[in-house]
């Protein structure tokens, strides 16, 4: 084979630095996902016959109630006497924020509804729960 004469291949563009930053791209979206996926506090939802998905997500605030009472805001692990602190703070870094309870399917009401009590404490009114569809 011939190599190419130099004055031909000064005109192709170096693509090695747009190769490099779209690597690094994919490494943190990659990054990123993993951590948001490790947020999540693992739970067995509930069914629910009517379940919706809600058009506007917007930012929400994940509260967990799992199935030994454990109560999580986020990832962090919290005691209910300490959730409406959690929320008021929350609700002054993001005005117009809404909380999104996630409670495992066997925890009685009584702890969601003390829960519900945070939230009104806190000063959010708007509390979506999850549920899974059921077909």
């Amino acid at each position: 084979m011939k190599p190419l004469p130099q004055e031909e291949t000064s005109d192709l563009p170096d693509l090695t630095p747009m190769i490099d930053i779209v690597f690094l791209l994919i490494v943190f979206f990659m990054t990123v996902a993993n951590m948001q996926v490790r947020e999540r506090v693992p739970i067995k939802v509930p069914l629910a016959e009517n379940a919706v998905i809600p058009e506007e997500r917007g930012v929400r605030m994940t509260i967990t109630i799992k199935a030994d009472g454990a109560l999580f805001f986020g990832a962090r692990p919290v005691v209910i006497e300490e959730l409406a602190g959690y929320i008021a703070e929350s609700k002054e870094v993001a005005q117009g924020i809404k909380l999104n309870v996630r409670a495992d399917a066997n925890v009685p009401f009584k702890q969601v509804r003390e829960v519900f009590a945070a939230a009104a404490e806190g000063g959010v009114p708007n509390v979506v729960f999850a549920t899974h569809q059921s077909d």
